[in-house]
Parts: structure tokens; C-alpha cells; sequence
């Protein structure tokens, strides 16, 4: 298909050939001039019908950006609809503490700051770092469906599922269980620079009373390194210098929320998302080859796993929105 420029390059050739068909008429006799005035009609319609062919790629290339805009203004306008009516869930850490580990694994007792252990004979032996979650519906007048994975709520009841109640408030605990061993490799990794490869990670999950509607996710990971080197030569450990702070241990105190729209949460149908804007290539110097950007966004120190959509709960695989709302919150309200 011929650009605007490929067809208007067109003019001066065309000129060109009329003239030297002109030339050749005069010096060939009546014979030529038909076969000449031939190739001209012929030389003139590709061009008209280049032409043709431009403007019709310019005309459907204009219909469908038009029709994009549109889409994007209907799914804009069906999202804002749906926030004005969705769940306002409010949901943060308390505090981090470091407990001594009771049997099978159930949370002791809080561990005094003097706490020693010889890593070469304590190796195995469990330690336990927990977060306090709350989450609390902040509406006066409606109940939303709350579902928890990776925490446990002050029974020990884990991945419960409950309604939460108007002006209701639930408390949660993230609890990361792991050895010493384990949990001096954090300390190893984060005087490296590097993240811990040992964390607990959760989510709290807040579903729409209503079919059409938005379901709210705040992934949570707690990464620590609660024991240090004693400073001495025979392998002692103990708990790391300043344990009472917030600087031994990585979580967000204001989780962000990840939203989704639903078409239909019961039926699985979720709301199209945006049409993303097409973005021109960029050339590379001296090579000719386009280089695509990538997707620009902001590291987030969780990993969030998709799974299948829990009764009553729309699927977290699709239609995903992070909200960065720009408060400092990352509550469910809007």
C-alpha cells in the first residue's frame, strides 16, 4: 500500500513520461500514439488507484482510533460507576513481633531482647515472626465479603472466609515460621544487599456484596532477619540490635490494594480492560532495528499467584488494577 508521499512522488514521473511519450508520438508515427496514449492511461489509473487505496487505510485507520477512544471512554466511565459504589475497606500491619515457637509449631511467648542461641547446635530449632493485620470495614450500612489466605485470625483458624459486618473490625496474624539456620541466611542475604529467601506471604481479599461489582486484593509479604552474629568465634546468634524497631524487618504498614472490575463475579465475566495506547518504535542508531519499551511500572516487593475464583469471590487473575491513589493508604475506600 503507497504512502501519501509515495503517491504524490508520483507527479513528477508522470510529467516526465508525458513528455517523452509526446517526444516518441512525433517521431514514431500514428502507430505509436495509441500505445503510448495506452501506457499512460494505464501508468495513471495505478496511480489513481493508489491513491484510492491510501486514502482508504487513512479513513480506517481514523475509524478505528475512533472507535478505541470510544471503548476506552465506556470502560472508564463503567469503572468510575463501580467505585462510587464499591466496598471502603481499610486494612494495615500493627506491629511485627519476635516469638519463641510452642508446640507444633503454635506462637509462644514473646523472646527477651538477651536471647542466645549456638547456631552449630540450634540449627534446627523454629523461631517465629508475626504481623498483626486489621482489617476493618469502614461503610455504616452494607456487610462485604472478606476472605483471608496465608493468615490466621487469634483462633488459629487459617484461609478463613467470613462477612464482615458494617464498622467491623477483624484482627489477622501473618506469621513467618522459620529455623535459625533460615533465618540467619536472611541476615546473610540482607547484609548482601540481596532480598531474604525466606518469607511469609498472605492476602486479604474483599469481595462486592453485589454480582456487578469490584473485588479488592492487599498482598502482603513479611520478609526479617531477627537474629545477628554475637560477635564472638563459637557460632552464637542472637537477636538483632534494635529488634523493638522496624529496621529488622521489611513489610508494608499500609498495604496497596489491587483492584478488578466484574461484569458478572458469579458468571466470571470480567470488565475489558483499557485499550493500552500504541506506542511509535524507536530506532536504534546505526543498527535500523526497532526496540520496543517495556511496560514502565514500580517494583513491588510481592508476588501475587493467581487462583481460581473462591464461591462469591471473583478470579484475581483477571482485569487487575493496581491502585496507586496517591494517599499513602492503599485503603479500600474511595
Amino acid at each position: 500500500m503507497m504512502s501519501g508521499e509515495a503517491v504524490r512522488s508520483l507527479g513528477p514521473w508522470l510529467h516526465a513520461a508525458a513528455l517523452s511519450a509526446a517526444k516518441q508520438a512525433q517521431s514514431g508515427g500514428p502507430s505509436n500514439v495509441w500505445t503510448i496514449a495506452a501506457v499512460l492511461v494505464a501508468v495513471v489509473g495505478s496511480a489513481i488507484v493508489a491513491w484510492q487505496a491510501w486514502e482508504t487505510h487513512r479513513t480506517t485507520s481514523l475509524s478505528q482510533k475512533a472507535l478505541d477512544a470510544s471503548a476506552a471512554l465506556a470502560i472508564d466511565s463503567a469503572r468510575s460507576r463501580l467505585d462510587q459504589d464499591a466496598p471502603r475497606i481499610d486494612v494495615y500491619v500493627e506491629g511485627v513481633s519476635v516469638l519463641s515457637t510452642g508446640l507444633v509449631d503454635m506462637p509462644g511467648p514473646q523472646l527477651e531482647p538477651g536471647a542466645r542461641w549456638n547456631l552449630h547446635q540450634d540449627a534446627a530449632r523454629s523461631l517465629q515472626v508475626q504481623a498483626r493485620v486489621r482489617v476493618r470495614n469502614l461503610m455504616s450500612d452494607r456487610t462485604t465479603h472478606l476472605k483471608v489466605t496465608g493468615l490466621h485470625d487469634p483462633a488459629m483458624h487459617a484461609d478463613t472466609e467470613v462477612l464482615l459486618l458494617p464498622q467491623t473490625e477483624l484482627s489477622y496474624f501473618l506469621t513467618a515460621t522459620f529455623t535459625l539456620s533460615q533465618w540467619a541466611e536472611n541476615w546473610e542475604s540482607h547484609q548482601a544487599g540481596e532480598p531474604p529467601p525466606n518469607v511469609a506471604e498472605g492476602c486479604v481479599i474483599s469481595g462486592d456484596d453485589r454480582d456487578e461489582g469490584v473485588v479488592d486484593r492487599w498482598p502482603l509479604c513479611l520478609a526479617a532477619w531477627p537474629i545477628q552474629p554475637a560477635g564472638d568465634s563459637d557460632g552464637t546468634w542472637q537477636l538483632t540490635e534494635g529488634v523493638a524497631g522496624n529496621d529488622w524487618s521489611d513489610i508494608a504498614m499500609r498495604p496497596l490494594r489491587e483492584r478488578s472490575y466484574w461484569i458478572s463475579q458469579r458468571r466470571g465475566i470480567p470488565l475489558p480492560d483499557l485499550p493500552e495506547p500504541r506506542v511509535p518504535a524507536v530506532r536504534q542508531a546505526g543498527t535500523g532495528s526497532a526496540l520496543w519499551p517495556g511496560n514502565v511500572g514500580s517494583a513491588v516487593a510481592v508476588r501475587v499467584r493467581g487462583a481460581e475464583p473462591p464461591q462469591g469471590l471473583a478470579d484475581e487473575r483477571e482485569g487487575v488494577v493496581s491502585d496507586h491513589d496517591g494517599d499513602g493508604h492503599g485503603h479500600g475506600g474511595v
